[in-house]
């Protein structure tokens, strides 16, 4: 693969995935039994999961089989996606599990990177996942890569703004969710100039993933909007049809007309958060341990919608790939049934108290009595989030060069371009990106 393929790979996939791990060092973790040994059939994973949490999850699998051992080659996040792409493109037979960035099963299993699974795993294991899940999680109505995790937004707010301001925090039921236009209006009085300097000191909104089309895409996904056509081929009156066209001016406006949001790197934004310059924060179940060792008195509503539209929240995180050019397939799709719907999703819950993809696992968070109290509860909304309202980004070969345009558009949106020129400019690079995908998909 050429340099420049390479940098696009990289800059992209640092915007594709949802609360993903990163490690500093390649290791190799978990029962190091050579290949050959007598009997025993050895799989090597390819993975950036956390060592310890899937090191619990290999140890409970090969007490159940003992005649599997699972050695892991663990990569930093940054690492991982240009090695599957080394490892896979040479065809390798030496790798028989890979992690997959949801995002990429489409791309991945286009390219012949992935074993289709509905011939090895149980009948009927898809309804043990989210519908959101199995849908980003197959291509051409085959199941490629099973969910990990999920992953939702909710709306943050600091108590202590709203109350100086006299905003009532919206409720968190779901059933009475606030709209954009009630989180608009409130952000009008929450943005406001602290110390007389004409420089605002407090900011009434903002994303925590600004910009970035994972937290994005439900503006336009609310309204009616679908990013590509059906084949994933096509961009040209998708990514910029009215109705995106309609969310990005919405976007425009926040940064831009009511000026309730600040133009700052993504990175900045969870730290504004936290240092409380910015009273409303739509952004993932993840950060509430970073904002309660923070020290901030904050609180969480469901995720807005438009008014008239359609609920729509972001969704998607690590799944788990057979590789197409493993011998030992039937072994790998083993250990994928465990870690995904068996007794190691579990494991693996229990580990790393993420969102699951797991049906039955997210009934333990709507019904077990501990997620009642703040701030276990918010885990519980994003599970009904997970369950009821979650969208998965687009299905199609080119999301890596799709994500990076929409990205730029969405910047420069925030930066004071027009909405329609971005998108009308961002669909067009687009579908003349996704062309080379023309021949493989069809």
């Amino acid at each position: 693969m050429k340099k420049g393929v390479y940098a696009l790979l990289f800059s992209a996939l640092l915007l594709s995935s949802a609360g993903c791990s990163s490690n500093k060092d390649v290791s190799s973790s978990s029962n190091n039994s050579k290949a050959g040994d007598s009997g025993k059939v050895e799989l090597t994973y390819v993975s950036t999961q956390g060592e310890e949490a899937m090191k619990a999850v290999i140890d409970g699998f090969e007490q159940e089989n003992p005649n599997i051992k699972v050695k892991v080659e663990h990569y930093p996040f940054r690492s991982l996606f240009e090695t599957i792409e080394v490892k896979m493109g040479s065809k390798s037979k030496d790798v028989d599990l890979i992690d997959v960035d949801v995002p990429l099963v489409t791309n991945y299993s286009v390219k012949g990177y992935l074993e289709p699974l509905d011939k090895y795993l149980s009948p009927g294991i898809k309804e043990k996942w989210i519908d959101s899940a199995v849908t980003a999680g197959s291509y051409k109505g085959e199941l490629m890569a099973p969910p990990l995790n999920s992953s939702s937004q909710v709306l943050f707010y600091n108590k202590k703004i709203l109350q100086e301001r006299g905003v009532t925090p919206p409720p968190m039921e779901p059933e009475k969710r606030w709209t954009w236009e009630q989180v608009v209006e409130a952000a009008k009085k929450l943005t406001y100039d602290k110390n007389g300097d004409k420089q605002t000191d407090v900011f009434g909104f903002s994303f925590e993933q600004i910009s970035r089309p994972y937290q994005i895409l439900p503006l336009s996904q609310g309204l009616g909007a679908e990013a590509v056509d059906k084949d994933g081929l096509v961009s040209e009156g998708y990514t910029n049809s009215k109705e995106a066209i309609k969310a990005g001016k919405f976007y425009y406006d926040l940064f831009n007309t009511w000026k309730v949001s600040p133009k700052i790197p993504v990175e900045q934004a969870p730290e504004y958060f936290k240092s409380g310059k910015i009273a409303f924060f739509v952004g993932g179940t993840w950060n509430i341990k970073a904002f309660t060792d923070a020290g901030i008195d904050f609180g969480v509503a469901p995720h807005p919608y438009f008014e008239g539209g359609k609920i729509v929240t972001p969704t998607g995180s690590w799944h788990i790939g057979v590789s197409k050019y493993s011998t030992k397939k039937e072994a790998a799709a083993k250990f994928v049934e465990f870690l995904t719907a068996g007794k190691g999703a579990q494991i693996w819950q229990d580990q790393t108290k993420g969102l699951p993809a797991n049906v039955d696992l997210l009934k333990q968070i709507e019904t077990d009595p501990k997620y009642e109290k703040f701030p276990e509860n918010v885990n519980r909304l994003g599970a009904y989030e997970a369950s009821h309202t979650a969208v998965p980004r687009p299905l199609t070969p080119g999301y890596l060069e799709w994500e990076t345009l929409v990205n730029k558009a969405y910047e420069d949106i925030k930066n004071g371009t027009d909405p329609k020129q971005a998108l009308d400019t961002a669909a067009a690079q687009i579908d003349r990106q996704l062309k080379k995908y023309t021949s493989a998909v069809k």
